[in-house]
């Protein structure tokens, strides 16, 4: 991907009447170059995080006896795998044969397609992750001591599969609360992670747009 980025920029993605002073047209030139191959990178590199990740945890979750949750985990983040494979080749295929502020106009409209890929999949991404952790927490030895104690200690008459009703009701409550925000909190990942490069890429096309003849 090195090689086609800089043999992009060697053809001259900007020609030398596209912007005002040759030195700031070469000036963006690299720092365009250098922001996709940021970008590019740390994608690559969070999809090799998300792997090993997953690798690890199933590692963990056996250890402590929970291994089918491991499985699980990993079956959700499976399709997020794929999808980021996809995503990122679908980065290193945009067109070339265009000036370096219309290439970085395709990089960011790809950005944000992508991103609305990745956080309709996350609303079901986070609940099912969800759904796991507390199955897992109620089937535990020690999930199954804790209702014991609530039911001793908060009787009622409502109880089903030994849990008492009261705890499926905030189990519920917490489940639409993660369905209503999975996006939201996608974001929130996403801005913690990337945020900054995703600001200096909207403010380079900005530049760029503004030194453009009219």
């Amino acid at each position: 991907m090195n090689k086609s980025i800089e043999t992009m920029w060697k053809q001259g993605f900007i020609s030398e009447g596209e912007l005002v002073v040759p030195k700031v047209n070469d000036l963006y030139n690299r720092k365009s170059q250098n922001l996709v191959d940021k970008l590019q990178h740390m994608f690559a590199v969070n999809i090799k995080a998300i792997v090993i990740g997953a690798l690890l945890l199933l590692v963990v979750m056996s250890l402590i006896g929970a291994p089918w949750l491991g499985i699980y985990i990993c079956i959700l983040l499976a399709p997020l795998v794929l999808m980021a494979r996809q995503e990122l080749d679908k980065s290193y295929n945009l067109s070339k044969g265009q000036s370096s502020l219309e290439y970085l106009e395709s990089f960011n409209a790809w950005l944000h397609d992508s991103i609305t890929r990745y956080a309709i999949y996350y609303k079901f991404f986070y609940p099912l992750f969800y759904v796991g952790m507390v199955s897992q927490g109620l089937a535990s030895d020690a999930g199954t001591r804790v209702m014991a104690r609530l039911l001793k200690t908060y009787p009622t008459d409502y109880v089903f599969l030994d849990i008492p009703g009261y705890v499926w009701a905030l189990i519920t409550v917490l489940l639409l609360v993660v369905i209503k925000y999975s996006a939201a909190l996608y974001r929130l990942d996403l801005n913690m992670i990337y945020g900054r490069q995703f600001k200096k890429l909207e403010e380079l096309i900005k530049d760029m747009r503004a030194l453009k003849p009219e």
